[in-house]
C-alpha cells in the first residue's frame, strides 16, 4: 500500500516591493502538521490524512511561497493504528513512511511553488536545467 493521492488547498506566494538587490538565498522547508483518519470502504483496508505545509522563503527578505495539503496514505489497518498511537504519544512517525509521505509533499510543494514564483517574479526555488553550448574549433582544412 502507500500514497494514494496529495490534494493541495492553499497557496499564497508574495513578492516584496521594495526588497532590495544582491545574493539571494532560498530556503525551503516541509513538516506534517496533523494526521487524521482516512474512511474506505475496502474490507481489510485503512488509511491517514497527513497535512503539510510547504514554505519557501527568499533572503533577504524577497518573498515567499507556502502550500499547504494532504497526502492521503493506506496501508493494513494494523499498520495504520501504529503510525496514529505514534503520532498521537509524541508527534513523530516511523522513518519509511515519514520518507515516502514527506517526498509526495516535498515534490508538489515544489512543483507549485516553482509555478507560482514565475507568477509573481520570483526566482525559482530549485535550479532549472540550462542547455549550454561548447565552442568547437573547426577541423583544418586537409592538405592536397
Amino acid at each position: 500500500m502507500g500514497i494514494v493521492k496529495i490534494n493541495l488547498y492553499k497557496v499564497v506566494a508574495e513578492r516584496k516591493l521594495d526588497a532590495k538587490g544582491g545574493q539571494i538565498r532560498i530556503n525551503n522547508n516541509v513538516s506534517i502538521k496533523d494526521i487524521e483518519d482516512l474512511q474506505f470502504n475496502i474490507p481489510g483496508s485503512s488509511g491517514l490524512k497527513f497535512t503539510f505545509t510547504f514554505n519557501c522563503r527568499y533572503e533577504p527578505d524577497l518573498g515567499s511561497i507556502d502550500v499547504e495539503g494532504q497526502v492521503f496514505f493506506t496501508d493494513t489497518e494494523e499498520k495504520i493504528k501504529e503510525i496514529r498511537d505514534q503520532w498521537k504519544k509524541n508527534k513523530n512517525i516511523p522513518a519509511d513512511i515519514m520518507e515516502r509521505v514527506v517526498n509526495a509533499a516535498l515534490h508538489k510543494g515544489n512543483i507549485q511553488a516553482i509555478k507560482v514564483s514565475e507568477e509573481v517574479s520570483l526566482p525559482s526555488p530549485l535550479p532549472l536545467p540550462k542547455v549550454k553550448t561548447s565552442k568547437v574549433k573547426p577541423k583544418a582544412a586537409a592538405k592536397k
